[in-house]
Order: structure tokens, then sequence, then C-alpha cells
């Protein structure tokens, strides 16, 4: 095999399985995905938040927001309430108990990359992105649907399906 073409190989395998070890990590520790983790820690920054303020922020679509309010305040980690002019908007809160799972669960990794990412050139991350996407045409990975989140699995998908 050509030596460009298995170091491009392992690189791959590696973000991967980076992948993978970080949201197991988070689904053994706090019982999370990291969507529902990223969705908890945009509930804990702005009181009174919206699902269509979330859909916003993280580019998921209303459906899957709903899915994973769902499961948060089914663990009361959250709260809704309704509007009081208008019923139809839905204000969501952070409990006491989601944060405490903020606040012990690890750093997730697109943290990671975002802070070293940030600190790149203009041109460096252009020159990332640029192959990256070269990488999602060469495996036809271009159609899929994928939010703006380093998560392992579907992204409605409970934590316990991926621990077995």
């Amino acid at each position: 095999m050509d030596n460009h073409l298995e170091d491009a190989l392992v690189a791959i395998r590696r973000v991967m399985r980076a992948t993978e070890i970080n949201s197991l990590s988070l689904a053994k520790k706090s019982q999370l995905t990291p969507t529902q983790h990223i969705v908890l820690q945009i509930i804990a920054n702005k009181k009174h938040t919206t699902p269509s303020h979330i859909s916003y922020l993280t580019t998921l679509r209303h459906t899957t927001i709903a899915t994973v309010i769902n499961k948060l305040l089914s663990r009361d980690l959250i709260t809704r309430e309704k509007g009081v002019t208008d019923k139809r908007i839905q204000y969501l809160n952070i409990t006491q108990e989601g944060k405490k799972i903020l606040e012990s669960s690890p750093d997730l990794l697109q943290d990671k990359f975002k802070d070293q990412f940030s600190s790149l050139n203009d041109w460096e991350q252009s020159m990332i992105v640029s192959c990256l996407q070269r990488v999602a045409r060469f495996i036809d990975a271009e159609e899929i649907d994928a939010a703006p989140i380093i998560d392992y699995g579907e992204l409605g998908e409970e934590p316990e399906h991926f621990l077995k």
C-alpha cells in the first residue's frame, strides 16, 4: 500500500476512534450523547431559551431538537414552560441536576477541536476545511446530512445503545 495512502487511512481511523472514545466516555460519565450535552449547555448558557433558538445555533432539525429536549426533560435535567402571552412558545431552563451533570462531564472533543482550530490562521482553517470536504467526496459522504457536531452514532440515539 502507498505510504501516503496508509498515513491518510490511519489519520481517518484515529479521528473516528477519538470520536467514538469521547462519545463513550461522555455516555459512561453523564449518560448523555455529545448532542444532548451540547443542547444542555446551550440551555444552561441562556435562560428561557427556545427549541427554535437551539435549532438555529446547532443547525439541527427541529425534530432532532424535540427528541433531545424530551430526553433531557425525562431525566429532569431541564424544565419547560409555556409562554405567558403566546402559549405556543416553549421556554427551556436547566435544573440543578442538569447543572451537576454538566459540571461532572468530561470535555467534549468538539470543544478541544474548536480551541485548536480557532487558533489557526484563516488560510490554515480554509486549507483544513477544503481537505476534509475532499475526503468526504472521496468516500461519497458529501450528501450525508450532518450537523456541525462531533458525535458517534445517530444524533437522536440514546447513550446506552453504544455502550453495549
